[in-house]
């Protein structure tokens, strides 16, 4: 398995952009086109917003993103890691941590200290990446988790 930045495979921009749809549209309501419109700005190689894709023989397996801002209410954080998905026939096969330490390690080698992410799903992964919850609150009538990478002090 390779992860590239989306500059690097372009061509998956549709095909993150259905699955982002189908993923999370209730809770957002973007439109796929407003969606490949976001993806087109993570067109980035060494700065955020950026999108990194794990691939293998051409197929895509999973992606995750590094953005400035992911969560209106809680905009005064920054940045998140956010749109981690990982291909259902893919999953349980180590993808989902892998991605997730690739953009712990983006970040620290730009010198960014803290993320933040959310989840309206199950915590276990990230918590063994070294996240810690910080609020279980409610976005668009849905529960959701904040969760924090590193010391908030510290952020850059």
């Amino acid at each position: 398995m390779t992860i590239s930045p989306l500059v690097e495979v372009p061509h998956a921009i549709q095909r993150l952009a259905q699955w982002f749809y189908t993923e999370w549209h209730a809770f957002d309501n973007r439109s796929v086109a407003a969606i490949e419109a976001q993806l087109a700005q993570n067109l980035n190689l060494d700065c955020i917003p950026i999108t990194f894709v794990a691939h293998t023989h051409g197929d895509l397996l999973g992606t995750v993103s590094l953005d400035v801002s992911d969560l209106p209410p809680f905009d005064h954080l920054s940045p998140w890691l956010a749109s981690l998905y990982v291909q259902p026939e893919a999953r349980s096969a180590g993808i989902g941590g892998a991605l997730v330490r690739h953009v712990q390690q983006f970040a620290s080698s730009h010198g960014i200290s803290t993320m933040y992410l959310w989840t309206p799903g199950a915590t276990r992964l990230y918590e063994r990446c070294g996240w810690t919850v910080i609020e279980q609150t409610v976005y668009h009538r849905q529960r959701i988790t904040l969760m924090r990478f590193g010391n908030e002090n510290t952020n850059t």
